[in-house]
């Protein structure tokens, strides 16, 4: 990965927003997706779905858990990737790039630093995004209808399920997230479940499922349904 030492002066965080990107042109029309690796009030390495050359103008939408942050950015660096970056199991990915960002108004960088704030304080890579989405569920390997549930929040890294009944820790599912633009499979297990002492009879019961097999075309996905505005 090329070093940006030189034009660093701020603090990098690890962080994974979904974004989308279009060329700064009057009228862009090629949108495009994908995650950030890092972030500064300065920049960002991110994974696109796309090679663009340096010195590349972009409109960038940066999707948080406190709504969007638009910013403009010019390509600094790209490099092509062999693998993936999109967690356990990935074989495939984008292309990483490095982002500088033109001054942001008052506006954006309060925004910006609230965010490096806040997930500083977490020490938490991926953010998770509230979304209330209807989803399917299947325990992998086994037959039957189905479960029906809805999704509470995601992130790249996993999703809270709401489920009619509790699976135990371990068990890996096949979770098909149906938004309007049409259906999104991905694999993960459940990590924990509500405890009895915090399920309410009659009421969806939470399980925490951390993706475990999410390439790169499935990751655009999310990252699609993520960073479009709600």
């Amino acid at each position: 990965m090329p070093d940006g030492s030189k034009q660093r002066r701020f603090p990098r965080y690890a962080i994974q927003l979904p974004l989308l990107h279009a060329p700064r042109t009057p009228t862009p029309t090629q949108t495009g997706a994908g995650w950030t690796h890092n972030l500064s009030e300065g920049g960002a390495c991110v994974e696109l779905d796309r090679r663009l050359s340096a010195p590349t103008r972009l409109q960038v939408r940066f999707q948080t858990d406190c709504g969007a942050i638009e910013v403009e950015t010019q390509v600094v660096w790209d490099l092509e990737r062999e693998g993936g970056g999109g967690g356990a199991g990935s074989v495939e990915g984008g292309v990483l790039h490095g982002l500088a960002f033109t001054p942001l108004a008052p506006d954006q960088l309060q925004a910006l630093r609230d965010l490096l704030l806040s997930q500083r304080r977490e020490r938490r890579a991926g953010v998770r995004l509230p979304v209330d989405l209807a989803v399917t569920s299947q325990p992998k390997g086994e037959a039957g209808s189905p479960l029906q549930g809805r999704m509470g929040d995601m992130s790249r890294g996993g999703l809270l399920l709401r489920l009619t009944q509790a699976l135990p820790p371990g068990t890996v599912l096949e979770v098909t997230l149906l938004p309007p633009s049409g259906p999104v499979t991905a694999e993960g297990e459940v990590v924990w479940v509500d405890p009895p002492h915090r399920q309410t009879f009659g009421e969806p019961i939470r399980h925490g499922v951390r993706f475990t097999a999410l390439g790169w075309s499935t990751s655009l996905s999310l990252a699609l349904l993520l960073g479009e505005p709600a």
